[in-house]
């Protein structure tokens, strides 16, 4: 998350997917995480907009002591082991070489989120650029099954951008994709996917 982008029509596309999984117990124990890649710049009242937007408690937006951008590795070690969680990247998960990693979640840092708790999802933020969104959320998903995890993943998708949800238990994505599609009906076809991928 990027304070020049806050408050855009994303925020609250975000958090209205947020609500209606809260509102339908299919999210438990949810806590958000910015990964602000300016995080200095952000003031008490830039987080309390965004959790706003998000449609959350201010409490359950993850306050870190160390910089994402400097200090990697003790950043993710601040954020919560329990509970479900939104991880909210710049552009998304790094699939390639990048120049400024502080704008991506490596696919190592999303397994290692997942398994610290058997039945969590986190949820991830995908951008797209200059392609389809599906092909997009496939190609993310061929370098996650690269890391030979068991893992199921349900998408929502949008002209640009992406929600993935991942977890080591099946049928809590399984709980995700049937709501979704519960809301959306038929329409459903054209915005959520599914995948149960199996350990190689």
């Amino acid at each position: 998350m990027n304070l020049q982008y806050l408050g855009d029509a994303l925020d609250h596309w975000k958090g209205s997917m947020f609500q209606t999984l809260q509102a339908e117990d299919v999210l438990r124990g949810f806590s958000v995480d910015a990964m602000a890649s300016d995080a200095t710049a952000w003031r008490p009242t830039d987080r309390k907009l965004f959790a706003r937007l998000l449609r959350i408690e201010e409490s359950q937006v993850v306050h870190h002591d160390h910089d994402l951008c400097h200090e990697r590795e003790r950043y993710f070690e601040e954020i919560p082991s329990k509970g479900d969680l939104f991880l909210d990247p710049d552009t998304g998960v790094m699939t390639g070489a990048v120049t400024r990693v502080e704008q991506y979640l490596r696919p190592d840092e999303l397994f290692s989120a997942i398994e610290s708790e058997k039945d969590r999802v986190v949820v991830v933020y995908q951008h797209v650029r200059a392609q389809k969104t599906r092909v997009r959320v496939e190609q993310v998903l061929d370098i996650l099954r690269k890391q030979k995890q068991k893992f199921s993943c349900a998408s929502y998708e949008s002209g640009t951008v992406a929600l993935l949800f991942c977890s080591q238990e099946d049928k809590r994505i399984v709980s995700v994709r049937d709501c979704f599609q519960g809301l959306l009906g038929s329409h459903a076809n054209n915005r959520i996917g599914y995948w149960n991928c199996r350990a190689v």
